[in-house]
């Protein structure tokens, strides 16, 4: 049996199995590698590419497979020596192993790492082998015969989806757009804490204003009660004071009916303001006929010249104060304000 001679030349690599003089594992390719099969007789040469759909800046790995029996010799040398690059592509790095069966069949594996240029359409060119047979007499007449695998397709992403939601590197000589300027992520931050600080500043002045209001109906309340209780103790008036007594007692209930329900209608007759106080929406709920009546007996006194009997007086003393008491601001109102 004549000795079989099969050189595989590789650009610039010599016996190393990676341009950068390290020793990468073994590859296989995946069930979904685009695989192209040439033959010449006995020789069968195969280019495994994947992934079938790479991503600009991921690795496309290329696998070359030669099978021969014994007597062939396969030379599968790279056009393109001494630069490194298989068509467009970068060779960055590649792997090579040989097997010899006992019967002399041997089988080269040899797997590249390659680098697309751009993004779209691009194809990894033909390889070009040569094969000399020198199996019998025969053999010695055959000379070079030439093998050329065929050339793959592929169409490169322009982004791959595992950087999808992350900061893109901007390309050499660029600037960053956001160089210089706020990050987004500090934009949504801000925004949000501005939004948190107004809407608690809102309720915060909801939540002052109606303590205001509720502390303006419980001081209204207090004085009400304070005053009819210094009336009491000056007791029921003369024939002669009862005109200024009943004033002064009709004044009380009016002052506390402006600041507890924030009605205003100091200069109003008693049926002005008993009519804005029938439709004032916050006294609603009062006993209007116990207003009107205590109001129109002080006014019999005021305008009409009427003098009451002493009884009479602590009588309307008496009803004034049980209006103070029925309206007060009830502890539930407090605590639902």
């Amino acid at each position: 049996m004549k000795r079989v001679l099969i050189l595989l030349t590789i650009a610039a690599c010599s016996n190393h199995s990676a341009l950068d003089g390290s020793e990468p594992a073994k590859l296989e390719p995946p069930k979904d590698a685009v695989v192209k099969t040439s033959e010449n007789g006995p020789v069968k040469a195969s280019i495994s590419v994947w992934p079938p759909k790479p991503n600009l800046g991921e690795p496309i790995y290329l696998r070359l497979d030669v099978d021969a029996p014994a007597g062939i010799s396969v030379d599968a040398p790279f056009q393109e020596a001494g630069d490194q690059r298989l068509g467009r592509f970068k060779v960055v790095g590649f792997v090579r192993d040989t097997h010899r069966k006992p019967d002399g069949t041997q089988h080269q594996e040899q797997t590249y790492t390659l680098e697309a240029p751009a993004s779209g359409k691009q194809r990894i060119p033909p390889l070009r082998l040569e094969m000399v047979d020198s199996r019998g007499d025969a053999g010695k007449k055959a000379g070079t015969q030439e093998i050329l695998t065929e050339e793959v397709p592929l169409d490169i992403a322009p982004v791959s989806s595992d950087a999808i939601g992350k900061e893109l590197r901007p390309a050499a000589g660029t600037l960053d757009p956001d160089v210089g300027g706020t990050p987004w992520l500090w934009i949504v931050l801000i925004g949000s804490i501005a939004a948190v600080a107004l809407s608690g500043s809102l309720l915060g002045w909801r939540f002052i204003t109606m303590r205001r209001k509720i502390k303006v109906k419980i001081s209204a309340y207090e004085q009400a009660v304070a005053k009819l209780h210094a009336l009491e103790v000056r007791g029921a008036p003369s024939a002669e004071q009862a005109d200024a007594w009943f004033v002064e007692l009709s004044a009380i209930v009016r002052t506390y009916v402006e600041h507890r329900y924030g009605l205003r209608a100091p200069e109003l007759t008693t049926e002005e303001f008993l009519h804005i106080a029938t439709n004032w929406p916050a006294m609603a709920s009062i006993n209007r006929d116990q207003l009107k009546g205590f109001l129109e007996r002080c006014d019999r006194v005021k305008f009409a010249g009427y003098r009451p009997e002493s009884q009479e007086s602590l009588d309307a003393l008496a009803a004034a104060r049980a209006f103070v008491e029925d309206t007060r601001v009830q502890q539930t109102e407090q605590v639902a304000a």
